[in-house]
């Protein structure tokens, strides 16, 4: 229910009237004016398991047998912690990137959250995640599962426990099906380091699990807003409606927008009344 001082034809711009979130076709044009500033710069991969197969083949070539001592030599920017690492008692560890890994572009993972965590997260709110070797803080957009023919999901403002979604962010593309954890920070101002050491950690608490699935910048993750009114009176087939709209102009600007109630009855706005 909107506020009689608020008009719905403003305070609802950026929504669209659909028929079906999941079958109804979604129009991409209306949506450029709105995109981020860098959303061109972001990496499109028409062919994903293409890309995928092509990346993995490449870094198989070349090589050494597993088993060959190797000296490897570090150049350019050597973090510090990892000069003055102790390799007498703790290993090192060393992983390349595939081809594309270090470019940006919309990630999905799905993300399952821990039955054992007693809280709920919200959508935008801060999470580490380990995806692999790496390790990212994110502010994710959740979305429910499934594929749908016009590829919106409707949008999940919490992840409740136990409850699967999809979490988007933009962040470096992962090829194939990684598994991934999500911490939260459980101490103010806690570092999030690299090293996967129980010292630089203490401060994180494991809250949820998943898998990253292929990045996609076509996927839509749209809001849903119902707009409810009180039948006044009923005359056969016509139903005056109250406290919907207040002004004609809302109602001439929602008039072609079918209505329908919860027992199933359908139809469409025939005149205003009274506003």
């Amino acid at each position: 229910e909107l506020s009689p001082n608020v008009a719905a034809r403003e305070r609802l711009a950026r929504y669209r009237g659909l028929k079906s979130l999941r079958t109804s076709e979604w129009v991409e044009d209306e949506d450029r004016a709105h995109e981020p500033q860098d959303w061109n710069r972001l990496l499109r991969i028409s062919d994903y398991q293409g890309a995928r197969s092509r990346a993995t083949r490449e870094a198989l070539v070349g090589g050494v047998p597993p088993g060959t001592r190797v000296a490897v030599y570090l150049s350019g920017s050597v973090p510090a912690h990892t000069q003055s690492a102790n390799l007498q008692h703790q290993p090192l560890t060393l992983f390349s990137l595939l081809r594309h890994e270090h470019k940006q572009t919309v990630v999905n993972v799905m993300i399952n959250l821990s039955s054992d965590y007693p809280h709920s997260i919200k959508s935008k709110e801060e999470l580490i995640m380990q995806c692999g070797a790496r390790r990212f803080i994110i502010k994710p957009l959740f979305s429910q599962l499934g594929n749908t023919p016009n590829n919106v999901h409707k949008y999940s403002r919490y992840l409740h426990p136990g409850q699967s979604a999809v979490a988007t962010f933009v962040g470096p593309v992962t090829w194939g099906p990684v598994p991934a954890v999500f911490f939260k920070r459980t101490a103010p101002g806690a570092v999030v380091a690299e090293s996967a050491d129980s010292q630089s950690n203490s401060g994180l608490t494991l809250v949820a699990s998943g898998t990253a699935l292929p990045p996609s910048t076509s996927r839509v993750i749209a809001k849903r807003v119902i707009l409810t009114g009180h039948p006044y009176h009923i005359h056969k087939r016509v139903v005056t409606i109250r406290y919907m709209f207040f002004s004609k102009d809302d109602v001439d600007w929602f008039k072609a927008l079918p209505l329908w109630t919860k027992r199933g009855r359908s139809g469409f706005i025939k005149e205003t009344l009274g506003t």
